[in-house]
Formats: C-alpha cells, structure tokens, sequence
C-alpha cells in the first residue's frame, strides 16, 4: 500500500514537472510526496533489521525457509507483488529524475542567456583565460 502511495505521488509530481505552469505546483507536489517517502523509509529499516536479526541477506531467503503453508503462499504472492511496485517505483522515480535534469538544463541555458555568459573556443577553463574569445552565448542554439 505504502509503495502504491508512493507511486501515485511521483506520477503527480511528473505530471506537475511536465505542466506548462512554470513550476508553481512542484514545491506542493514534493511536500506530498514527502510523508509517503518516510513511510517506505521506515518500513525499510524494519525489514533490514529484521533480516540482520533472523541473518538472511533477502525476504525471499526467509520465506524458502518457512515450511509449505498457506500462510507461506500469501507471503510469497505478496513478496511478487511488493517486487512489482518496486520496480514500478524506480522507472517512476528514473523518469521524474530525467523531468528534472531536463528542467535544470532548461534553467541553466536561460540564466546563460540573461547573463551573456561568453563560451570559448572550446569551452575549457585553459581557452576561457585566452584574450581570443568568441563573443556568444553558452548554449547558444545558432552555434
């Protein structure tokens, strides 16, 4: 339930990140995501000490050790279905960490705009010393 939360906040939080709003709904989005976080936070120190208590190295090394049950058959369902969201989680999380590289490039290339910051010739701090300098903007599309 907790990684469903999670889930469900990060596709809010990308779909903020893709609206044409400028950002104004992001620092709401990430405070939503914020609480549902701690939980798998939390939930996750139990279940390490949990293993270091019992010294198995994964979920799935305990549950193998359990005799067959019905009990045993929940768990295992349950432990795919936790595996899932896991999953589900991490390309939610990789996409809206590209959303935000792609909105950190886009920033810096306006800042590089609105200062003229200058590039030279081949954008190393050596040639930027250089007296010979190209009067441009970084990142500067007509380049």
């Amino acid at each position: 339930m907790i990684s469903n939360k999670c889930i469900e906040k990060i596709k809010a939080l990308k779909e903020t990140l893709q609206a044409e709003n400028k950002g104004a709904d992001i620092v709401a989005a990430v405070q939503a995501i914020e609480p549902a976080l701690l939980e798998l936070g939390k939930l996750e120190k139990d279940k390490q000490e949990f293993l270091r208590k019992h010294k198995m190295p994964a979920m799935s090394a305990f549950i193998t050790k359990a005799p067959p049950s019905e009990e045993r058959e929940i768990v295992v369902h349950l432990l795919h279905r936790v595996q899932e969201f896991e999953e589900a989680l991490g390309r939610e999380i990789e996409a809206a960490r590209l959303l935000l590289e792609r909105g950190k490039k886009y920033v810096d290339y306006h800042i590089n705009v609105m200062t003229r910051t200058v590039a030279s010739e081949t954008y190393t701090q050596d040639a930027a010393n250089k007296e010979s300098r190209r009067e441009i903007k970084m990142f500067d599309s007509s380049v």
